[in-house]
């Protein structure tokens, strides 16, 4: 979408839950961290963002967990004992955001 107003609107929202969204974002990656998986870090999109984290009146983030170019990741995605290991990663890391949340 090329409409300016627009795009003001997104990139205000966005910066209302930048806070917010960055500290779910190290918390889940923490998570990983924790298994064993390697760390790539938190990146942030600071000209171009993703539209759909953008319209969002709320934190969000988009979880890579993995790369299927890579053999040995793609097996271990595919694999259930690597889907519930990235699954309760996530789940643990929302606990911990909610946590965060209710002692501020």
């Amino acid at each position: 979408d090329d409409d300016p107003v627009a795009q003001i609107q997104a990139s205000l929202r966005t910066k209302q839950f930048f806070d917010r969204s960055l500290r779910i974002a190290e918390l889940v990656e923490e998570e990983f961290v924790k298994q064993g998986r390697r760390s790539l870090g938190v990146k942030q999109r600071n000209h171009t963002g993703i539209w759909v984290l953008q319209a969002t009146a709320m934190p969000s983030i988009l979880v890579e967990t993995g790369f299927i170019c890579n053999d040995e990741e793609e097996t271990y995605m595919m694999s259930e004992k690597g889907q519930q290991e990235i699954t309760y990663a996530i789940m643990r890391a929302v606990l911990r955001y909610k946590e965060f949340l209710a002692g501020r």
